[in-house]
This record gives C-alpha cells, sequence and structure tokens, in this order.
C-alpha cells in the first residue's frame, strides 16, 4: 500500500474527529451491487476483505479505503440492441420511433441487461491526520477525489475542507522557479516539466527526462510560456509531479528513502499494511509544511 497519488484538502481550524468511528462507517460500509445497480460504494477494511476493521490509526494518522463496484454494460451493446428494437417496430408497425420511446426502450434494455452485466472493483486509499489537520487522497482524478471525501462526510456528519491552494496562481511560482535556476527550500528539480504559451490556443511543450536548467527551457520561458506542472525532489527523498492545482502525481520514494525502510520477513499483509502507512504518514507529515511554505510570500 503506498499513495501514488496526493490530493490534499485543509480542514477547518475547528473540526473535531467524530467519537465512534468504527460505528459509522460501518454504516457506510461496502456492499455488492444488486441486480439492478449499476455501483456501489463504501467503506473497505485496509487490511483487505477478510478483515472486519475499516480503519487504522497510528498516532494522529488515521488510514480509510473506499471500495467501489461498477457494473459494465458497453454502450455499443445497448445501442446495438436498442436499434434492432427500434427496426423491428418501424418494421412490423410502419412508423417513426419518436424520442421518448426510444428512450424508455433503452432503460428497459439496460434494466434487462444489468443482472447479466461484468462487474469491476475500484479501491480508493485516504488518509486524515488530526496533527497536520488536512485529509490527503490517493486520486489523480479530482471527481474521485470528492467521491471519496463526500463517503467520509456522510460517515463523519461533517467534513468541513477545501483543496489546498495558493494565494496567486501556481505557474507563476513554477515559472520563477525556473526563471531562477533552482528550486526553493528542500526541493531540487525533477526531470519533467510542462510548458504551456499563455496566448489562447498557444503551444504547448512537454519535457521528460530532461533538466530543467539551460538554454533550452530559458528560450521557451523568454518566449512567455509558463510551467502548469513540473518535477520536484524533496530532500532526496521523494520525486512527483506537481500539477497546477497543487495535486501531486507520480509520488515515489527514492532509493534512499527505500533503504532506509525496515525489511520485515515473512510479515503478514497487516504487518506490510501498518509498516507502509508508518512510512507514508511519516513522510507526508515532514513533507507538508515544506509544500505549504513553497507558496508563502
Amino acid at each position: 500500500m503506498w499513495f501514488k497519488n496526493l490530493r490534499i484538502y485543509t480542514l477547518a481550524e475547528d473540526f473535531a474527529l467524530p467519537e465512534n468511528i468504527e460505528q459509522r462507517l460501518e454504516e457506510h460500509a461496502f456492499r455488492p451491487c444488486g441486480r439492478q445497480e449499476l455501483a456501489t460504494f463504501g467503506w473497505s477494511s485496509p487490511f483487505g476483505q477478510n478483515s472486519e476493521v475499516l480503519s487504522h490509526q497510528l498516532g494522529s494518522s488515521y488510514l480509510f479505503c473506499a471500495r467501489k463496484e461498477e457494473k459494465v454494460l458497453p454502450a455499443a451493446v445497448v445501442t446495438a440492441e436498442l436499434d434492432e428494437a427500434v427496426a423491428q417496430i418501424e418494421s412490423e408497425q410502419g412508423r417513426k420511433v419518436p424520442s421518448k420511446e426510444k428512450q424508455n426502450m433503452k432503460e428497459d434494455i439496460i434494466h434487462r441487461l444489468l443482472p447479466q452485466a461484468f462487474t469491476r472493483f475500484r479501491l480508493t486509499w485516504g488518509m486524515l491526520d488530526t496533527e497536520l489537520g488536512i485529509v490527503v487522497v490517493d486520486a489523480s482524478a479530482a471527481n474521485r477525489a470528492e467521491d471519496f471525501l463526500g463517503l467520509l462526510r456522510g460517515s463523519f456528519g461533517s467534513l468541513p475542507v477545501k483543496p489546498l491552494f495558493s494565494e496567486n496562481p501556481s505557474e507563476l511560482y513554477f515559472t520563477q522557479w525556473l526563471k531562477d535556476g533552482k528550486a526553493p527550500g528542500s526541493f531540487d528539480f525533477g526531470d519533467e516539466v510542462e510548458l504551456h504559451d499563455a496566448a489562447d490556443e498557444g503551444g504547448i511543450v512537454r519535457v521528460r527526462k530532461h533538466a530543467l536548467t539551460g538554454t533550452e527551457i530559458d528560450t521557451h520561458l523568454e518566449h512567455g510560456k509558463q510551467a502548469i506542472k513540473i518535477g520536484l525532489n524533496w530532500n532526496d527523498r521523494m520525486t512527483f509531479v506537481l500539477e497546477h492545482d497543487l495535486a501531486i502525481k507520480r509520488f515515489k520514494p527514492t532509493d534512499m528513502l527505500i533503504d532506509e525502510q525496515d525489511k520485515l520477513v515473512d510479515a503478514t499483509p497487516e504487518q506490510k499494511i501498518d509498516a507502509d502507512f508508518a512510512l507514508l504518514a511519516g513522510e507526508i507529515r515532514a513533507l507538508y509544511p515544506d509544500l505549504v511554505s513553497l507558496f508563502k510570500e
């Protein structure tokens, strides 16, 4: 278990963790889809389906895992069934099928096919740290993170959060770092950047596995391009890509951090999750203040 993406949300200062967390989570526990349901979403144990524990606490950090089941009903299959049914009516009854009737027919087809549909499952991990006052969701897309937050809000009764943001547009900071030839504080440049022309319908330059200092990058900056995402290395312990909305993608430990991690011999799945979360929570607790400091005037 390791978060590959970090979407960070700050909690209101007066937020207090409710009592009886496990009981609250149990009221929103995952259950499989019924025959006529397209999807279900609920809490699953961080330790796997054989465990009944729905959260895991280490100090001020709490780990959660949400599970989603979706019925896979390809649109092409539904469309083919509908076209065949419409053609049969028009042939036998000699009339055109109006749009409203087509929609009703489509809903009937979906209703009939749902019990035969394949299902797919997806886990979304997240953590809440009461000391830092943040919620972190491992989601590449904002809507997936919002689904997780919605489930947590429904379980807690209240979850006053807002996305981490900077007072000024983040691309102004990213671009200035490139012009300065170095990243601030405990950060160094990675090997990836995306530059956009400020003009409407302007050019886009994506650079990977390339130094972010030098004539090539400088030339793009001189022609008015701005960085909207940038690769960073933090304290030689983490590498990641920081995006314009301050979402973190491709969050990876460096070899230095991996070498420092204790190697568990014959560890159970529970022990492995516990060790991974201890490492992850500790690194986020150290990284977060440094990240916030990047955008202070």
